[in-house]
């Protein structure tokens, strides 16, 4: 790739009318505006082949900015299935330790999306600052095509996929394994699992709260929140927690299937016997009278 914004194409340095073979040293990936400039003819194949030799991305850690349009007072959050409705006023879909990994920020009416991904070493993956969108170049593979962000960590590994429907006020993030301050959460368009605890949500539905997951040692930080996990930050087996919450969020998905949401109105707790991990976990609707939560499954091991 010879440059850093992310709409990419594959081209023949030299084209192939003149070539007549595909050869990979014959092909690199440009942007759209540089894609357009060669095929104009404006764009000499000896500045593409100088290019190529030395990428854009090999010499900055992240990518050129790239605009998103949201706009308006009302917007969707998906996150692993669960639906957030921001209606009016500020709304995180998942905090950690008060910090916000996702959310839309209403500044001046105009609805603005925040995002801050992060591997396990706490390096950005993905991030998006009042709806200007840059992402690490560090991994293997990126692939922005439409509205949807891919990010792969190896040949079939996808590491965050995210869909920014601009047109329908929504972004969904429906895989991804991303961390915070210890904490690891896994993506699955079928359901949201934190690793540390092994803590499943799938299927619900939070309007009307400043934030719908947070997880931490303080619930206060998080202000007005639908549903607060503490856990512990000690060591666990990462592959197995993977591999369970895999093979559980599979198995709600059957479960699930044919069974509509039970819509709550108002205050409501559930409360689940002490575990190794789980401290304890409230469902709350207050302060706000108006808020609703539909929920699905809430499962641990």
């Amino acid at each position: 790739m010879i440059c850093g914004i992310p709409v990419y194409h594959y081209d023949h340095i030299d084209e192939y009318h003149v070539v007549r073979e595909h050869k990979a040293a014959n092909i690199t990936l440009l942007c759209g505006s540089h894609h357009d400039l060669k095929s104009r003819g404006q764009l000499p194949a000896q500045v593409v082949r100088a290019k190529d030799a030395q990428p854009w991305n090999r010499v900055r850690t992240e990518t050129a900015p790239h605009s998103l349009f949201y706009f308006g007072h009302r917007a969707e959050i998906v996150a692993g299935g669960n639906r957030v409705v921001v209606s009016n006023h500020s709304v995180s879909a998942i905090k950690v330790d008060g910090h916000s990994l996702v959310d839309f920020e209403l500044v001046d009416g105009n609805l603005m999306l925040n995002v801050d991904f992060r591997d396990s070493d706490g390096s950005p993956v993905l991030t998006v600052c009042r709806n200007e969108l840059v992402h690490s170049t560090h991994l293997w593979d990126y692939e922005f095509t439409g509205r949807r962000l891919s990010i792969r960590e190896g040949q079939g590994l996808m590491y965050i996929s995210v869909a920014f429907e601009t047109d329908r006020h929504r972004v969904v993030i429906d895989k991804g394994l991303v961390s915070h301050n210890g904490v690891e959460v896994l993506f699955d368009p079928r359901g949201l699992c934190i690793l540390n605890n092994c803590s499943l949500l799938s299927g619900s539905s939070v309007t009307g709260l400043d934030a719908a997951i947070s997880i931490g040692d303080d619930p206060e930080r998080a202000g007005p929140v639908a549903i607060h996990i503490e856990i512990d930050r000690g060591s666990f087996d990462r592959d197995a927690a993977i591999a369970w919450a895999r093979q559980k969020i599979k198995e709600n998905a059957e479960q699930l299937a044919g069974h509509p949401l039970t819509a709550t109105q108002g205050p409501a707790t559930v409360t689940h016997p002490m575990g190794t991990h789980l401290t304890w976990m409230s469902v709350c609707g207050v302060p706000y009278l108006w808020a609703q939560m539909s929920c699905g499954r809430v499962r641990w091991p």
